[in-house]
Order: C-alpha cells, then structure tokens, then sequence
C-alpha cells in the first residue's frame, strides 16, 4: 500500500517561471490600457498618475500579503482608482471597472512564464502513478482564474484534481487554511499527502505545520531547507522521492 496518496505543488518558481524583464512588459501594458479605459469614458487623466497609482497599488498588496492574507483582483482596481482621484471609482460604471479588471487580468498572457525543464514530464509521471494531485498557489496581480488559462495554455492544467488560488480563498501560504481548504478538496489525509515546492517558509514550514510531508524544489543550496523531507535539484527527481516518502 503506497504511503502517499495525493501531491500537492506549488506553481511559481516550482513548476513555472517568468522570463526576466517580462514584468515590467506586462506592468507597462496594464498601465496603458487602463490609462485608455478611463480617457475613453472622459476620465481625463495623465499616463504618469495611472502609473504612481498603480504602483502605489503594489504597496497595498505586499503590506496585505506580509500577514498571509490576500483580496480579490477587483480590490487591486478599486484601490487603484481610489489612489488617482478619491472618487473616481464611483463615477465609473460596473461596466467600466469590469472591463479595467479584465484588461488587468489579462495582461500576462501577452508575455506568459515559462515551463520549467521537466515540468510536463513530471506532472505526467506522479499522474501515471495514480497520485491524486492539487494545486496550491500564491497570486501577485495576475488572478487565479487567468493562471488557470495560462496553465492550460501550458499543458499542466489537466493534471490536477483541484487548484487552489490565494486571491479565491483570501489566505496565502504558508497560512494552514491555504493547504487544509486543498486537502478538503482531494479528500485526503495530510499524513499522507507530500507537497513540492521551492519556498521553505511558505512551501516546506507551511506543509510541515498541518501535518503533511514536504518535497523542496531547490537547485540551488543556498535555498535548501532542513526542515524539508526531502530535496530534489531537478524537477525529474521528484516520483522517486515521493516513493521513498
């Protein structure tokens, strides 16, 4: 009987990347778009304020993120609008802010990450094994349900059972409710579910704190955790290691 009956795993930096620069890109695009959203509705407002606000925006978030919480995309875009003109986001229609939302959102498939080496082939391999599999994922700007496009464009998607997104549920890792609403949905035990991830505070710690096994994506050994129960440097080590669990 296999010890380790699901596997849960992290997105970013686990099983996908982002090319260097590719964020100011989509930084860049979102700015102009929203910047011609609000013009064509005679919101008349410079592409610099756009801008400040957007990064002030980010502010906003990091603080929201460093205590392991997380808001909705449409709380970014009314933040946003707030910090441009106090009342500008009740002089917009809920038309216009869901198209702001939407270009928002969209922004990264212009400029999509990129598999990690071995990625698809691993995801494949746990798969074939008959390993029920999750998703476990923190978000930036770019929601949950876009990623999902960007994983399905990526040929992941269908690997998984169920995927869990920060800005759906509200908690980020390593907060437990993060990997406890996972393993509510796979059914599954947390003694017997191991998670892959590169982080050792949001991937390794938070796994270990509910009870779970934790498998370190670390090609570096600067990163390397000691709480982890395992280590792979290679996405393609990782079905013998959960095996060895």
């Amino acid at each position: 009987m296999k010890r380790i009956s699901a596997v849960t795993f992290d997105l970013w930096d686990t099983l996908i990347q982002e090319y260097p620069g590719n964020s100011d890109k989509v930084s860049s695009i979102r700015v102009d778009r929203i910047w011609r959203v609000l013009n064509d509705r005679g919101m008349i407002h410079s592409r610099s304020e756009v801008e400040k606000a957007y990064s002030k925006t980010f502010d906003f978030l990091q603080l929201t993120w460093s205590k392991s919480r997380d808001v909705p995309v449409k709380d970014h875009i009314l933040f946003m609008l707030t910090s441009i003109d106090s009342k500008l986001a009740g002089r917009l229609a809920k038309e216009d802010i869901a198209r702001i939302e939407k270009v928002y959102s969209e922004g990264i498939l212009e400029h999509p990450p990129r598999l990690l080496p071995g990625a698809k082939d691993a995801l494949t391999e746990v798969r074939d094994k008959g390993y029920r599999m999750g998703l476990i994922s923190n978000t930036g700007r770019t929601p949950g349900s876009m990623l999902r496009v960007v994983m399905d464009k990526l040929g992941i998607l269908e690997h998984f059972d169920t995927t869990t997104f920060s800005d759906e549920i509200l908690f980020r890792k390593p907060n437990e409710l993060a990997f406890n609403v996972t393993l509510e949905k796979l059914r599954a035990i947390p003694k017997a579910t191991v998670h892959v991830g590169d982080d050792p505070e949001k991937d390794v710690l938070g796994a270990k704190r509910v009870g779970m096994r934790a498998i370190q994506y670390a090609p570096d050994e600067k990163s390397a955790s000691k709480h982890a129960d395992a280590r792979v440097t290679s996405l393609g080590q990782i079905l013998d290691r959960i095996e060895r669990l």
